[in-house]
């Protein structure tokens, strides 16, 4: 490709081969590096947007360019101004012409060696850093420029009308920083059967598709970040019950919408196995199909599957990402897999296919399926693809698993009284706790009054004494069950119930 230099405010001929540099009298402190890159597509030249040159030695003035070249020299090296340089530069040129752009450029941000070497020039940190921190340079810049997702923060405000006749309301952040550690791409919504958690999935799913479908006065759905008009452009549901209240629903002219589950859209009859392993099949052969990205995030969905669990092992399922002739026959793998081993590589396999910019993902009640290592597995896989694909997850969950891999702050405690309804976060930081702590302490009502606690409590209100207990349970209690059965015996001996 032949770059050429043309006077300020000059634009290129919009069917003129090769790229052109547009030249900017901007002053960054006395440096003049500035130009607009406009580079032809095949069919038209399309405006890139700004970008700095600078060479090494660099005091002042501005930037000495040859008049046309087809690549530059080792003595010069460049910046885009903004994430949206890289990102026209990504949608609007395959990887190869992308990265060829680059590299004749001397892209800065696309080889972190060169911004490196570069980064004590005083026309880097005076000119082409004007307005730019390095980290910005190394993460977003760079991410962007190697063909990967444009992150940005989510700051998404959901009211939803609960109750009559006060016309109460439930409030809903979904705030993700995507450079946040843990992760806070995975929300969880908790709450006792009955309290509402998967009527607040489908209501919010109804909202995200529009007012045209929302059957429900008065929610709404808000970007507080002014970014966009709609905060999300496509929609994922997940539910593999068959007694979900989550109903496939239809995409609107501005989101998409994906189903994932055992229902028929339109239909009473569930999805049976040869449809779900059809299902599965056409996904995964879609993952390897539409792209070297979507490959890649395929091929590492599979890989942390593989790494975590022994079945996916012995099934060796990081083979669904091979090249072509090396690749098992995706039914052929799918089909010897229990319920729950089918229901994540299924849902992921859907996930990767289908998780674009700015997805929100709702998954009810995965537990049900899902024993707690794969719970647990699946989380991170779900968390490391939402964070590739800058998107957003919203589970509704029983299970202490999915809030010990979520932060407090992405946990969202759903309570009932009557017919009053709040929402706010658990007491405790439950990302990383043991699992016996959240259940106490953010269960611990729910759990006192059922199981082996109510077990205990009605021995104990009969007037049994500890060892009485021990006795009725011929001494089959572990350190809880006994711990629990020496304070219960105690508080009714005492009369202090």
């Amino acid at each position: 490709m032949l770059f050429t230099q043309i006077p300020p405010r000059r634009v290129p001929p919009r069917e003129a081969p090769g790229a052109f540099l547009v030249q900017d009298m901007w002053d960054d402190f006395g440096f003049k590096t500035s130009f607009t890159l406009w580079c032809f597509n095949g069919s038209r030249q399309i405006e890139i947007g700004i970008c700095k040159v600078a060479c090494y030695g660099m005091e002042s003035g501005r930037v000495d360019l040859p008049q046309t070249f087809e690549r530059l020299s080792d003595r010069y090296f460049s910046l885009g101004v903004d994430e949206s340089y890289y990102t026209q530069l990504r949608d609007e040129f395959d990887s190869s012409t992308r990265e060829s752009i680059l590299r004749r450029l001397k892209d800065a941000a696309f080889d972190p060696h060169l911004f490196e070497v570069a980064s004590e020039e005083a026309a880097m940190t005076t000119s082409l850093l004007r307005g730019t921190e390095p980290e910005t340079v190394t993460g977003q810049f760079h991410r962007i420029a190697t063909g990967g997702p444009t992150r940005s923060k989510f700051d998404i405000d959901y009211r939803q009308h609960v109750s009559e006749p006060d016309r109460s309301w439930i409030r809903l952040g979904l705030e993700v920083d995507p450079d946040a550690m843990p992760p806070t791409n995975v929300h969880a919504l908790i709450g006792s059967n009955g309290v509402g958690k998967t009527h607040v999935l489908d209501t919010l799913a109804r909202t995200v598709l529009g007012a045209r479908l929302h059957p429900i006065d008065g929610s709404r759905l808000t970007d507080r970040a002014g970014t966009y008009a709609h905060p999300f452009a496509n929609l994922v549901s997940v539910g593999f019950s068959a007694f979900d209240a989550l109903e496939p629903l239809a995409p609107t002219r501005h989101v998409g919408y994906q189903y994932v589950g055992l229902k028929k859209r339109g239909e009473s009859s569930l999805k049976g196995p040869s449809e779900l392993g059809q299902e599965f099949a056409d996904s995964a052969s879609a993952c390897v199909s539409q792209g070297p990205v979507r490959e890649q995030r395929w091929r590492e969905a599979l890989e942390r599957l593989e790494e975590t669990d022994p079945i996916f092992q012995d099934q060796r399922i990081a083979l669904l990402a091979a090249p072509d002739g090396e690749r098992p026959d995706a039914k052929s793998v799918f089909a010897p897999l229990s319920s729950g081993h089918k229901i994540v590589l299924l849902t992921l396999a859907r996930l990767v296919e289908h998780c674009t910019e700015r997805t929100l993902v709702l998954v009810d009640e995965p537990e049900a399926h899902l024993h707690p290592p794969l719970l647990s597995t699946f989380i991170r896989v779900l968390s490391a693809l939402l964070l590739d694909t800058n998107g957003v997850a919203l589970i509704a969950t029983h299970s202490p698993v999915v809030l010990q891999e979520t932060p407090r702050r992405a946990v969202w405690a759903l309570r009932r009284a009557g017919s009053d309804v709040a929402v706010d976060h658990p007491g405790i930081e439950t990302f990383g706790e043991n699992v016996g702590v959240i259940t106490r302490e953010i269960f611990g009502l729910e759990v006192t009054r059922t199981g082996f606690h109510a077990m205990i409590e009605q021995f104990a209100r009969k007037g049994y004494t500890y060892e009485d207990i021990l006795d009725a349970f011929d001494d089959a209690l572990g350190a809880e069950g006994r711990g629990l059965a020496r304070v219960a015996a105690r508080r009714h001996r005492d009369g202090t119930r």
